[in-house]
């Protein structure tokens, strides 16, 4: 600890630190912040922090940097203190960037032009997460200039303008959209929020991203913000942070739930504050092949986790030899069309095949692709190693003899375990893809993709044995991961095209609800995905598989008066 921080700490207990104002604040928070004084002496005049006021009558020391943009200022007062601070200049000109987006109003000077191009740029950046730095760029300036978005590149705006000014004030822009957004919000709102760390920095964060359904019917997502999260992570802290968002967007009354991972703090905190939560499927998905499959003490569980780490050695192996990889990949695409050309002349002679034939053969062999590794948090990333291995096998395999790594070599046998292991593994990605749109609602369909789920691994005669004790590891372990609630089976009822679902009539005489049905008129509409056409087919398909052939026959688009006072009663 250096001498200054010891001096303070003294200080600080002594009650002889003090904050010392600007006299002529340009904005608000400055009545909030300034420099350090010790018994009413400024302990440096080169200080290079400014100090929290309120902070300090706390007891706290909280500093920041002398050249920090007021945003993150007025954030701390707000977070920390319940402090609403925003100048009268930081008003106007969210009005007047308003106006500015919204097409209503042009800029008539240089200097106008200067501003809101620096505030659409700031915008830009942070919507696709770009460094400040890049308006310092050659190719931007050039870009810019080419097309006419300035006449010089000193119209440009500096990064640091974009930092300490234009930020703020997109942030206070974005900030009052979204309050005005959430609070004109009919009825209710959903919630999914998840905390996370970033490794790197070893800063722990936590997200809430919110979600309704406007007038028109249209799902509306937005975040409602990313903060620092430190420790402890415990369900009162999270409670704590959750209930601050609540009142910063004045939506205490409007959540009815909750979308979660299934951590116990988490839980823990919805209890506390009373809300209904929605366990994340696709989570569960993940847990169920990461905790229970490979976390298993299973001799085939144990071998293909043995597998896998060798697959994690290979990339470690060819970290640094990518322009190799794709050297190798270029030679043995060069003589495989120099064979497949041999034997094609060999049958033209025979045949007279045309040179359409010849050259669509000749480009069927696919090129080298970067290898990928499994991300114990990142779901489906277990088969995306695989896949990326399976795909590239060949080249992996000659660079790896190249180089006399016979150790780090996969046999057949193995690559067919890896085989096996991929099949098991593939409807799971499917599965989580589906779920985890945010575009769209999804929920509906998870009744049906558990049901595929429950037929991938039940048993088949040509099980192979590992295959046989992959399945059967997913199948003592699928009704904890992934249960069938009120919830999934009220969402499967409500779309009229899985009304005659087998599950669906397994759970309501389970419940004591009628099977049969009578006239209701229900909608339904699919999400409007660039997949739009696969998704349909995958839906219809397994709709075909798990619906009773005697079912499909009527074709009512109703539902039950019974199984309806049902739905009536839950708290959706």
């Amino acid at each position: 600890m250096s001498a200054e921080s010891t001096e303070l700490n003294i200080a600080l207990k002594s009650d002889k630190l003090s904050i010392i104002l600007s006299s002529n604040p340009g904005s608000e928070v400055w009545k909030y912040f300034g420099r350090l004084a010790n018994d009413g002496t400024l302990i440096s005049e080169k200080s290079t922090k400014v100090y929290c006021k309120v902070c300090l009558e706390r007891g706290i020391l909280k500093e920041y940097s002398k050249t920090i943009g007021t945003g993150n200022l007025h954030t701390h007062l707000q977070q920390q203190h319940k402090l609403e601070t925003k100048a009268k200049q930081q008003n106007s000109n969210i009005k007047k960037l308003t106006t500015y987006f919204d097409g209503s109003a042009k800029p008539t000077h240089k200097k106008d032009e200067k501003w809101r191009l620096s505030r659409e740029l700031c915008l830009w950046f942070c919507q696709d997460l770009l460094p400040f730095h890049v308006v310092a760029k050659e190719g931007f300036k050039t870009f810019c200039e080419h097309y006419s978005v300035t006449t010089t590149s000193t119209s440009l705006p500096d990064e640091t303008t974009l930092a300490n000014s234009a930020l703020d004030d997109v942030y206070f822009l974005t900030l009052d959209k979204v309050k005005k957004a959430v609070t004109a919000a009919r009825d209710r709102l959903s919630l999914t929020l998840d905390c996370w760390t970033d490794n790197f920095r070893r800063i722990s964060y936590i997200t809430y991203t919110c979600h309704w359904i406007d007038e028109d019917w249209t799902l509306q997502q937005v975040s409602l913000g990313t903060s620092p999260f430190p420790h402890p992570h415990t369900g009162d802290a999270i409670a704590d942070d959750i209930l601050k968002i609540f009142q910063q967007f004045e939506i205490t009354d409007k959540v009815f739930r909750v979308t979660t991972d299934g951590g116990a703090n988490i839980i823990k905190a919805l209890k506390l504050i009373g809300l209904q939560r929605n366990p994340c499927i696709a989570h569960g998905l993940h847990n169920l092949i990461n905790k229970d499959f490979f976390g298993n003490t299973d001799e085939n569980a144990e071998s293909c986790k043995f597998l896998l780490e060798k697959l994690r050695k290979v990339h470690r192996s060819l970290l640094y030899k990518f322009d190799e990889l794709c050297t190798v990949s270029s030679e043995l695409t060069a003589r495989h069309n120099l064979v497949e050309t041999e034997e094609i002349l060999q049958l033209d002679e025979r045949f007279e095949i045309n040179e359409t034939e010849q050259s669509d053969d000749l480009h069927s062999v696919s090129r080298f692709t970067t290898l990928r590794r499994d991300v114990p948090t990142r779901w489906n990333s277990v088969k995306i190693m695989i896949d990326s291995f399976l795909d590239n096998k060949a080249v992996i395999q000659t660079v790896l003899e190249r180089h006399q790594l016979y150790d780090k070599i996969i046999s057949n046998t193995e690559i067919q375990s890896l085989v096996e292991l991929k099949k098991c593994l593939a409807f799971f990605e499917i599965t989580t893809d589906i779920l985890q749109s945010s575009k769209y609602p999804s929920i509906h369909m998870a009744l049906l993709l558990r049901a595929e789920i429950e037929d991938r691994i039940s048993y088949k005669e040509d099980d192979p044995p590992m295959t046989e004790a992959i399945k059967t590891i997913f199948r003592e372990n699928l009704e904890k991961r992934f249960p069938v609630t009120e919830d999934i089976v009220c969402a499967a009822l409500l779309d009229p095209g899985m009304k005659r679902l087998t599950a669906v009539e397994q759970y309501l005489v389970k419940i004591g609800v009628s099977k049969g049905y009578e006239s209701i008129d229900l909608t339904a509409t699919e999400p409007p995905t660039k997949k739009q056409k696969s998704f349909d087919d995958l839906k219809s398909n397994l709709l075909k598989k798990n619906i009773p052939q005697q079912s499909r026959m009527n074709l009512s688009m109703g539902k039950s008066r019974n199984t309806w006072s049902w739905l009536t009663t839950l708290k959706i």
